[in-house]
């Protein structure tokens, strides 16, 4: 494994330049763009890594400023703006789908800033006590690494250029086929004269190249969620004859839908913990021990917070403690699980998350607030965290408060172009439309209803949600993977149809390339760029002619 840069190319001075900056702040920000449309089509994000690593390293060649500091700089500041927004556009859509107003432009903003904020403070806190951990392996940072020491010289640089050929080249493909779409009007099609409308292909490149992405197994989970929905839709479709089938949102409502996929996930979420309680305690432990000499930032960040509630009045105080002691204990979980599996379950944090602020009697509108602030101040802690990694395998590393600054400037590109899009979604009201059916939102709205006693749930929603949610708890022990078994549950038949096919492809392209799926996540890759950047052209569109 490659230890630092190529001796042939030695590192510049210690001090950041512009043009790596510049290019990361340009990169994040177009990643934190797609990745709200991701969320709100499919439920979920892409990390885009790997997109800025190739396209960071390409742009850096033809300005003749390729090393791999320069890239790392590139890396770092895009990683602090492409997931700036995440949970905080699902638990918005959610209080939009229970029908809370849009908040300000303003408002959001400063929300995710904040949450940012926090997650870097958490992030410095717990660097030192992931990154020293032996158990901790890193599976999906790894290949981020290598292919950055071979762009700067350690490897093979042609194998590069032409991942970064073809990302380039699925990107355009992507955006001219979201283009034609928007023009004909159509945003799936069935796969045969004649279908009824449950049995659809969604026309979205995004989803396609989620499908060439995603591991084997994921796809395969997904597929059972979207069979077991499609025979349920079937059933409610025959039971309605001669009357046409539902739509989704009518499809959705049903208690065999959202009930089981809310379960499935609401019970591995609580399983995730009780399996993982033992090693929460023992990362909290050592990092306020101090271990790296930044005791005293945890101490500052946590009595700040503490301070600036004392004197509120009760139900702020409850916020107050909510935060103080959800914050720390959800960046140290979804940090240790994204270590050690490469997969940051953030869903699953906001499940808990609003149980937990439900249970307390914390206001609907606050609430979602909250889970939004938690979970992405986690989120951003595990990209500083990951960040460090990355830094770390190098010679002469970046110093701590040059890293803080990269991710600092990536985090407010990514905040002001990923809530200026949450803006406008939720300005056309499309959260919950076909076009972006925001599975977790849904679920999070379904929950949250449940919890507080919505005379629109009845009974028989407890009948489904008790044996799902008891299934998903027994799946948290074995290697199924429940989030996804419930997002194909939750998700537009014609959703998963697209990231299914893409699935598909990536088997054939492997059997035939025998890269181990390298060439299909890489067009992947292209994909998703290109279909969420002309997804966020095509929104202020709308929002005109609307």
């Amino acid at each position: 494994m490659p230890s630092g840069p190529s001796e042939e190319h030695p590192p510049p001075p210690r001090h950041l330049t512009l043009a790596p900056i510049a290019l990361g702040v340009l990169l994040g920000g177009c990643l934190s763009v797609l990745n709200v449309i991701l969320a709100f089509k499919a439920g979920t994000g892409s990390g885009g890594a790997i997109i800025t690593v190739l396209l960071g390293g390409a742009a850096l060649r033809l300005l003749r400023k390729l090393n791999w500091r320069t890239l790392f700089v590139t890396y770092a500041t895009a990683s602090g703006g492409t997931l700036a927004v995440s949970a905080i556009d699902t638990s918005i859509g959610a209080g939009l789908l229970s029908g809370d107003p849009m908040p300000s432009w303003i408002s959001l903003a400063g929300l995710a800033l904040l949450a940012n904020l926090l997650g870097l403070v958490l992030g410095v806190v717990l660097a030192p006590t992931i990154i020293g951990d032996p158990g901790l392996k890193y599976p999906a940072l790894w290949p981020v690494i290598d292919l950055m020491h071979t762009l700067t010289g350690s490897g093979d640089r042609e194998a590069g250029a032409e991942r970064q050929r073809l990302i380039v080249v699925a990107a355009v493909v992507a955006a001219v086929l979201s283009f034609a779409a928007a023009l004909a009007g159509r945003d799936s099609l069935p796969p045969a004269p004649g279908l009824p409308p449950y049995l659809a292909l969604s026309l979205s490149p995004m989803l396609f190249g989620l499908g060439l992405r995603l591991p084997g197994a994921s796809t395969v989970w997904i597929g059972l969620g979207a069979a077991y929905s499609l025979v349920v839709w079937y059933a409610t479709a025959l039971r309605t004859s001669p009357r046409p089938a539902p739509a989704y949102a009518e499809h959705l409502g049903s208690p065999w839908i959202l009930a089981v996929g809310v379960g499935l996930l609401l019970g591995y979420a609580c399983g995730f913990v009780v399996r993982l309680a033992a090693g929460p305690g023992r990362a909290v432990a050592g990092a306020m021990r101090g271990r790296g000499g930044h005791r005293w930032l945890a101490v500052a960040g946590i009595s700040a917070v503490v301070a600036a509630f004392v004197a509120l009045p009760p139900p702020y105080l409850t916020i107050a403690v909510a935060l103080v002691v959800l914050a720390p204990l959800f960046a140290v979980i979804l940090n240790r699980v994204n270590a050690a599996t490469g997969m940051a379950p953030t869903g699953v944090l906001q499940f808990l998350a609003l149980v937990v602020l439900a249970l307390a009697h914390v206001p609907q509108g606050t609430a979602y607030l909250l889970v939004g602030l938690v979970c992405g101040s986690a989120l951003a802690s595990a990209y500083y965290i990951e960040a460090a990694k990355v830094a770390s395998t190098a010679r002469d590393a970046p110093r701590t408060r040059q890293l803080l600054a990269c991710q600092a400037i990536g985090s407010v590109a990514g905040v002001g172009t990923g809530i200026t899009v949450l803006f406008l979604i939720g300005e056309l009201g499309a959260v919950g439309s076909a076009a972006f059916p925001a599975p977790t939102s849904s679920a999070l709205d379904f929950l949250n209803a449940l919890l507080r006693g919505s005379p629109e749930y009845a009974h028989s929603a407890v009948l489904f949600l008790v044996p799902a949610a008891l299934a998903g708890l027994a799946l948290a022990w074995t290697p199924v993977l429940p989030t996804l078994l419930g997002l194909g549950v939750l998700l537009p038949a014609a959703t998963s149809a697209a990231i299914l096919l893409g699935s598909l492809a990536k088997l054939v392209s492997q059997r035939r390339r025998r890269d181990e799926g390298a060439f299909a996540a890489t067009v992947g890759s292209g994909l998703i760029l290109g279909g969420g950047l002309a997804n966020a052209l095509l929104l202020p569109i709308q929002l005109i002619t609307s």
